[in-house]
């Protein structure tokens, strides 16, 4: 039997990707040269972590949703695993005080990046299970639980953002599941109230809360970021200064290849460049929404609009970090962004996606889902 694809969102995915390597390349080179003495350093590892990425696309995108299913307990343990370790002497890894990762040497991983994957498939599997009761408060409250060790491991990591995109696919899955509104006004009520005090009793995050109001008050301290990311855009105007000329990158914007690779992308392609950037990810979201829409069962449709969204705000707050829209959360703009865990996690999840578009056409669906007019026939067995 074969598997059809869906062959926009691997169209939307490469080009993202290849324009990452474009950008990281152009932000990083003249830094790596001069800290390193190689202008490629950075854009060779992003390289490597694609070819990996792209071979764990492809071993999703060939794996049945049934055996995700099978696996996902082996996954989040795993993963969970992965978390702890980050604390660990040795093997965890501290970066500017962050513990997020583990490994050692030139190989280290991220395991939020990878939980913000698994603890969707957590979710969406117990949404299918119970999704004739998802009515009941109890099914949200299970189905949620799974989020509760990885946020309590990735907090002290400390990585609120993380923390706040695994709470928005979850409750991406629960609405798309059909929760009663009143059901999730009080998720959003509840992750608010634990948010706020998370906020105020760090005084670095009350600071991003202040430079994102006013980063003129502190121009030299909390508000350098911001200020840096504006003029960047500023100076790109409509059409950019041409790959490769950003000013920005050299020393003024702090590590311009990972969250801040939106603003070299804006000075260097300008407006034009940052337009066609948001129609990529409109068409990401388009097709992933699509895919969910045609799932075969719940699991498929639940996961398949989980990820779309996590990708899709993620891409958001990013955008909006740099554009002095919100504040800075320290999320890496999709595909684009240099590192090694986020970009394989994400093309992790397009594998999962194609893998759920391919079932859409050929699999039975599940008993009580409804059959598709458009899908393709089954073969006896």
């Amino acid at each position: 039997m074969t598997r059809r694809t869906d062959p926009a969102l691997i169209l939307v995915t490469v080009a993202l990707a290849v324009s990452g390597l474009v950008m990281v390349y152009s932000a990083s080179g003249a830094i790596a040269a001069e800290q390193a003495g190689d202008s490629m350093k950075y854009f060779n590892r992003q390289l490597v972590a694609l070819g990996i990425g792209l071979l764990v696309a492809l071993a999703a995108a060939v794996t049945p949703t049934r055996t995700l299913r099978r696996l996902r307990g082996y996954l989040y343990v795993g993963v969970l695993l992965a978390l702890a370790l980050c604390f660990m002497p040795g093997i965890g890894r501290a970066v500017n005080g962050a513990h997020r990762w583990v490994g050692s040497g030139g190989l280290n991983l991220q395991p939020s990046e990878f939980a913000k994957v698994i603890v969707p498939i957590m979710a969406a599997h117990t949404l299918d299970r119970h999704r004739r009761r998802i009515g009941d408060w109890r099914v949200l409250l299970r189905a949620g639980l799974w989020m509760l060790p990885a946020a309590l491991l990735i907090l002290p990591e400390p990585d609120l953002g993380a923390v706040v995109v695994l709470g928005g696919t979850v409750f991406v899955a629960f609405w798309v599941a059909g929760a009663r509104p009143r059901h999730l006004g009080a998720l959003v009520g509840a992750g608010a109230a634990l948010a706020l005090p998370l906020v105020a009793l760090e005084p670095y995050r009350v600071k991003r809360v202040f430079a994102f109001l006013d980063p003129w008050k502190d121009p030299a301290g909390a508000g350098y970021h911001t200020i840096q990311s504006l003029m960047a855009m500023h100076s790109g105007g409509l059409l950019g200064q041409g790959i490769g000329n950003s000013k920005a990158k050299l020393h003024f914007l702090p590590e311009p290849w990972t969250d801040n690779i939106g603003s070299v992308l804006a000075e260097e392609l300008g407006l034009v460049g940052l337009v066609v950037l948001v129609l990529l990810y409109a068409l990401f979201a388009w097709r992933g929404l699509t895919i969910a829409r045609r799932a075969r069962d719940g699991f498929g449709l639940y996961l398949a609009a989980a990820l779309t969204g996590m990708v899709v705000s993620e891409a958001f707050v990013n955008l909006g970090v740099i554009s002095g829209m919100l504040p800075n959360k320290g999320l890496v703009l999709p595909f684009m962004s240099y590192g090694a865990s986020a970009l394989i996690s994400h093309l992790w999840l397009v594998g999962i996606l194609l893998g759920i578009a391919a079932e859409a056409d050929h699999a039975r669906p599940e008993e009580g889902w409804p059959e598709r007019r458009d899908a393709r026939p089954v073969p006896a067995a």
